[in-house]
């Protein structure tokens, strides 16, 4: 069966070069679909599997880890917005350790996700405050502590829906105070906008060559 560097031309307009094995795509190569999205990397039995970069026609760019045509493991998204997701993934969505960075307020999660929701760690702003504890829903929810930068000061407790709601303490450069009402509220972070899988429909191969 052929094998070794090839070319194919689909019929939904797909096109794909490099390496075959078995008429299927192995190897390194260059997928280019109808919609004007790229796929340039590894592949494995016709799916992308390995390290490959994937540029989207909205100017998104994904750059890492694929399993199975989905992205799988270590690996970097940027958003058409400019923000920046940096860390694990499984099966297509943010899972595990990783930094999402918001290009607008310059601020950034990060910590422990969970089926693309970030469950853990810290909440980095601009001017250097930070949030450190649990969230759900992409807030901070539970115990955790807010640091604020210019004042050294540090409070702790529990928050809910970014503010710090009940029961806690307060920690300044001169001393420890208790506290029982809620002293500040956090910003929310910009909305985070879905990874779509971006697969290009089934097709049939109209050409295809060997070199």
């Amino acid at each position: 069966m052929p094998y070794g560097p090839g070319k194919a031309t689909y019929s939904n307009g797909d096109s794909f070069e490099g390496s075959y094995d078995d008429m299927k795509r192995n190897g390194i190569g260059k997928y280019i679909y109808a919609n004007g999205a790229e796929y340039e990397g590894s592949y494995s039995q016709n799916q992308k599997t390995g390290y490959g970069v994937m540029k989207y026609p909205d100017q998104s760019v994904y750059e890492g880890a694929w399993f199975r045509d989905l992205k799988h493991g270590e690996g970097k998204y940027i958003y058409p917005n400019q923000d920046i997701y940096k860390g694990e993934w499984k099966n297509n969505i943010r899972h595990g350790t990783g930094t999402y960075f918001f290009a607008m307020s310059m601020s950034q999660f990060i910590g422990t996700w969970l089926d693309g929701k970030f469950i853990a760690g810290q909440w980095v702003f601009r001017n250097g405050d930070v949030y450190e504890g649990s969230f759900r829903k992409n807030k901070p929810e539970g115990e955790g502590k807010f640091m604020f930068a210019a004042n050294k000061t540090t409070i702790y407790g529990k928050f809910a829906d970014t503010k710090w709601t009940s029961g806690g303490w307060i920690r300044t450069p001169e001393s420890i105070l208790e506290s029982k009402e809620a002293v500040c509220e956090l910003p929310p972070p910009q909305a985070f906008k879905p990874v779509m899988n971006r697969s290009s429909q089934p097709s049939f191969v109209t050409s295809m060559e060997f070199t």
